[in-house]
């Protein structure tokens, strides 16, 4: 028995004491089920949910002393994990591994330890574990000293094609049903891998993974696992869908309804792209009928020059159009907004702002509420925009904390920036997103 503890990594590099809701890290379970399978020792430390700092976890790390430890690793704590790795108090053997990572991995490669180091590019769960048992087959594409770069894209042996004989033990992440903003005990769940669309901002954008496939699990496949999670929770009250796929068609809106039609008790909440509802307006009372709640559904802009650059489908006129159709039915709608994105004007924040409003006014007289969630911009690695302003700046900064922002409880986790490239005044920046994440509060009578 080989002892690992999978951390999913920290977002501060100290304690904090804030207490907000976060989404367990399903990835992390994957991994782990297949390393548990293996008959190898494995814990799930969630840093994020226990509010870990660097010193915590190097506490837990001599607790423990681990033969293994594994780390995801995005752009927003790379600085974090990085110092992690460097400083690590024990002799041990470190896996890196997380979206970002085919983007960074020479940067990696870089990095300061006596400890060996394997980088995973790709989905992790079936090589883990042969490399944690010395069976891996096959060589590491890249060797520099002790550190070890695999690739696991869809020529691998080690790729998941299967997403149906990929499971998850969430015995492994600890509590996983949490309660949703209408007081329901929810499960979270993903359907699909991959992505078709091909947003500027975006990891997973399609022209970024020609090394990879879009996959999705069988409709039989997902009912198995809400009976599953049903069996271990019998109060459970609604199941949110994480990914972005599944609604992405309306044949798979058919889908979802017929499923959901089997489970009386519960509803349901998914991730929703406006160029996919556009054409299925059509399933919307069906979709309320079924137990569907609420659909999460990325505005980002209401400039249709922004949308544009951004490479988000449709306009702001579809958005509004589709957004009022749903509420009209009872379905409410989250909407996450971005601002400052660059080459974005103060008229086009202007215009982001009152399409917020507008629909959130609309939605006063409708059945079903919205909501808006913004964010500024944040350049990720990899991204096309990430390159492009790369190339024209020469750099990009740090990832901080926007302090500024932190005017309503339970935002502190999404106020973060590496800079402003937008063409609006850092304080007017600030003053839309507060503008319309106030709309939130605004007295619903």
């Amino acid at each position: 028995m080989r002892k690992m503890l999978l951390f999913n990594s920290p977002i501060y590099p100290e304690r904090v004491n804030v207490d907000e809701k976060y989404v367990p890290p399903l990835g992390l379970g994957y991994i782990a089920t297949q390393i548990k399978k293996a008959n190898i020792d494995i814990d799930i430390i969630d840093c994020v949910k226990r509010r870990m700092g660097i010193k915590e976890i190097f506490s837990a790390l001599k607790e423990y002393t681990p033969e293994f430890i594994g780390f995801n690793i995005f752009t927003q704590n790379f600085d974090i994990v990085k110092r992690i790795v460097e400083e690590c108090p024990i002799e041990t053997n470190i896996m890196i591994g997380g979206q970002v990572v085919k983007s960074v991995f020479e940067e990696i490669l870089n990095w300061n330890t006596p400890n060996k180091l394997f980088i995973v590019i790709g989905e992790a769960e079936l090589i883990v574990p042969e490399i944690i048992k010395g069976t891996c087959t096959e060589v590491p594409r890249i060797k520099v000293e002790s550190k070890q770069v695999y690739f696991v894209d869809c020529k691998s042996q080690y790729f998941p094609n299967d997403l149906n004989a990929i499971s998850i033990d969430r015995t492994l992440l600890g509590e996983t049903v949490g309660v949703n903003r209408y007081g329901e005990k929810e499960a979270s769940i993903i359907t699909s891998r991959g992505c078709v669309y091909d947003c500027a901002f975006c990891g997973v954008a399609y022209s970024l993974s020609g090394d990879s496939t879009v996959r999705y699990r069988s409709v039989s496949n997902i009912e198995d696992e809400i009976n599953q999670i049903l069996k271990s929770c019998p109060d459970l009250s609604s199941i949110r869908v994480l990914d972005d796929l599944y609604l992405k068609t309306e044949r798979d809106i058919w889908s979802a309804i017929k499923l959901f039609k089997k489970f009386d008790n519960l509803s349901w909440r998914c991730m929703a792209h406006v160029n996919s509802l556009r054409s299925s307006l059509k399933c919307l009372p069906n979709m309320r009928e079924s137990g569907c709640r609420e659909l999460f559904i990325g505005i980002e802009s209401g400039s249709n020059k922004i949308r544009k650059k951004i490479k988000k489908h449709g306009t702001s006129e579809d958005v509004l159009r589709v957004v009022i159709k749903i509420l009209e039915q009872g379905i409410n709608v989250k909407g996450y907004f971005m601002l400052g994105i660059p080459s974005e004007t103060n008229d086009d924040a202007e215009m982001t702002f009152r399409l917020a409003r507008e629909i959130k006014s609309a939605s006063k007289n409708l059945a079903g509420d919205f909501r808006p969630s913004v964010f500024q911009f944040r350049p990720y690695h990899g991204t096309q925009l990430y390159n492009e302003i790369l190339n024209d700046k020469g750099k990009i900064g740090k990832v901080e904390a926007n302090t500024a922002l932190n005017v309503n409880e339970g935002r502190s986790q999404f106020n973060f920036h590496s800079g402003n490239y937008s063409d609006i005044e850092d304080g007017l920046l600030n003053e839309y997103i507060l503008k319309i994440q106030s709309l939130v509060r605004e007295d619903d009578v």
